[in-house]
């Protein structure tokens, strides 16, 4: 297979990966978007989430954070609370119904694990260390590109 044809296939693959992950989501956290999953998910893995972590975390814009903060606490997702010391600084914390998201997504994240794991037993310890090694290629190349 030339150059050419393995760089249409792996198009082809992303493409075909980022529709079954929208299909899933979608079918998952309907009236959520990724971001705002992902920062329920952040929120409830870490003590004292504030908008700094989470633009850290997300690699997003603070005002991206701001927004997505507010919608998360009109839908009731999330509180906002400050901390005695520092009236300054606003802290986020999931409510019950966060709760239920975080917990559900840690649940699908498990259950994709399990599921996707099983395609590598298709392949030697060898192949495995070459599929590593191209992902990682792949994966600086883009971070490269990117700068």
């Amino acid at each position: 297979m030339n150059n050419e044809s393995m760089i249409l296939r792996l198009n082809e693959i992303f493409q075909t990966f980022m529709e079954f992950n929208e299909k899933e989501f979608k079918a998952n956290y309907n009236n959520l978007n990724i971001n705002e999953v992902h920062a329920i998910d952040y929120i409830g893995r870490t003590e004292k989430a504030n908008v700094t972590k989470i633009t850290n975390h997300l690699k997003i814009s603070k005002g991206g954070v701001t927004k997505i903060t507010k919608k998360l606490i009109s839908k009731e997702y999330i509180i906002v609370y400050q901390n005695v010391e520092n009236k300054k600084e606003k802290y986020f914390s999931l409510t019950e119904k966060g709760k239920e998201i975080f917990i559900k997504h840690k649940k699908l994240h498990m259950i994709a694990m399990e599921r996707d794991q099983k395609i590598f037993q298709n392949f030697t310890e060898n192949e495995k260390e070459i599929i590593s090694n191209f992902l990682n290629i792949l994966k600086n190349d883009l971070k490269e590109k990117m700068k």
